[in-house]
């Protein structure tokens, strides 16, 4: 084997103190991103269900941070997928500056988001965002900002947030 070199990766199964699961359908490139969705797994009943249901889909979504986004907003899903029709790849992202339970209650904000996109696509045809989520969310129709809500992220982000308070208490309590 003259002239290669072999480097080899090896990501322990317990990075960082949690352990992590090998999700098929919910992706990162970034260590602390997989760390967030693993202890969000872990800690919150919500989180497993959604990215549970992911994994059941025909789609991939990568889960990336990023410096800024716009509009003041925590977390997006971008509204172009890519790879082939019957599966598609989204690309989620999220700020880098959020604590750790409110980073992990914006990407299951946005894994609500990915289902509710995926349920709604048409039948054998691309993945269209916009269409989507102006479905979705009447509040954006006729306007031009391209900023869409719908009540069930909004719900998931609470009941997530609780979630992780509550755990966060019981082990205090159990400590105690």
């Amino acid at each position: 084997m003259a002239g290669w070199i072999v480097i080899a990766l090896w990501i322990p199964a317990n990075f960082g103190g949690v352990p992590q699961p090998a999700f098929q359908h919910v992706r990162s490139a970034e260590s602390p991103i997989r760390t967030l969705v693993a202890d969000g797994y872990a800690r919150s009943p919500t989180v497993r269900a959604l990215v549970d249901r992911v994994e059941q889909m025909s789609c991939v979504v990568y889960v990336a941070t990023a410096v800024k986004l716009s509009q003041g907003m925590r977390g997006a899903l971008l509204h172009t997928a890519v790879g082939r029709d019957e599966m598609p790849v989204l690309r989620v992202l999220i700020r880098a500056n959020l604590g750790r339970d409110e980073a992990i209650a914006v990407i299951a904000h946005e894994l609500q988001h990915v289902i509710e996109a995926i349920e709604h696509a048409a039948a054998g045809g691309r993945v269209q965002m916009s269409a989507v989520f102006g479905e979705l969310d009447d509040t954006t129709r006729g306007g031009t900002i391209r900023k869409y809500e719908t009540d069930a992220a909004i719900e998931v982000t609470t009941r997530v947030r609780d979630e992780l308070r509550r755990g966060d208490q019981f082990r205090r309590t159990r400590k105690s």
